[in-house]
């Protein structure tokens, strides 16, 4: 009796959490081109409201580290994808890539247009408060600016229909420094938020690529060691960019930078970034 008891008061206390993020944080509504129209809290930008929801400024960091059992002569990486706390009020217990969230009016630096630094702090400051993963291990000069996407899709599961994301999501990349991060375990690299993050793990493209084109079912595959890891059960933005390229796009651009030298002019077709556009997913890409 007692441990449910206790069980039950820890959930409530990160449910309230949740709530007192979605009331006092302040995100930044913006118009289709990306323009700054005022702020509003995330309660507010994510209601569904006539039908829709307010379009807001948010980011998605994909961490990358080399896969040391690659062969030498092949620059393999894999991603840092993390699972959804249940506790979550959007999209709760689903597959991610490794943080994704808001620059904020409350803190103003997050503010900053000028080579999307703002998006990039609020991405440390997650990225810390999410993973416990150290600026130090991601500094702001490791933070590359891809590109936008904007999309909107209704929360999930179903019974969280209240809200949804309708997000100009910028698209962040860092590859963790090999030097500074060799034989350094992942339980001194990162300390799990269970109030955001209930798992993380390293995954290669290899493990995305048979989702593709696959329907929104739950066949899972043996390419991961965790069942529940198939199209259905990751985000719709990660669905969405997975199918229109994307992801293998970030993947191979991430490769191409491992080499300290990375300038666009040799980059290949399927590695160069139009920073200066905004990609929209359609709903079926984020289905």
């Amino acid at each position: 009796m007692w441990r449910y008891v206790a069980l039950f008061s820890g959930a409530r206390k990160y449910c309230s959490t949740q709530s007192n993020y979605m009331l006092n944080e302040l995100c930044i509504v913006v118009d289709k081109c990306d323009h700054v129209l005022g702020f509003a809290n995330k309660k507010t930008c994510h209601e569904v409201l006539f039908g829709k929801s307010l379009l807001h400024r948010a980011f998605s960091l994909f961490l990358f580290q080399e896969d040391t059992s690659s062969e030498k002569n092949h620059r393999s990486l894999k991603l840092l994808v993390q699972k959804r706390s249940a506790n979550k009020l959007t999209f709760p217990s689903l597959w991610s890539n490794t943080c994704c969230s808001h620059p904020i009016m409350n803190f103003p630096d997050e503010l900053i247009e000028s080579d999307a630094i703002g998006v990039k702090k609020a991405a440390q400051r997650k990225l810390f408060h999410e993973l416990g993963i150290n600026n130090t291990f991601v500094p702001l000069n490791r933070i590359h600016f891809l590109g936008r996407v904007l999309y909107t899709a209704p929360n999930e599961p179903c019974t969280q229909a209240a809200f949804a994301e309708h997000e100009v999501d910028y698209i962040l990349v860092s590859v963790l420094d090999p030097v500074a991060t060799r034989n350094l375990p992942d339980t001194d690299l990162m300390k799990l938020n269970p109030d955001e993050v209930s798992d993380a793990r390293w995954m290669a493209f290899s493990d995305f690529s048979y989702m593709k084109c696959s329907p929104r079912d739950h066949i899972s595959t043996s390419k991961t060691s965790d069942s529940d890891f198939c199209r259905s059960s990751i985000t719709p933005w990660l669905r969405g960019l997975l199918a229109r390229g994307l992801l293998q796009k970030l993947f191979s651009w991430a490769e191409a930078s491992c080499g300290n030298h990375l300038q666009e002019r040799f980059l290949t077709e399927d590695q160069s970034w139009d920073r200066t556009k905004i990609i929209h997913l359609s709903s079926e890409d984020v289905q």
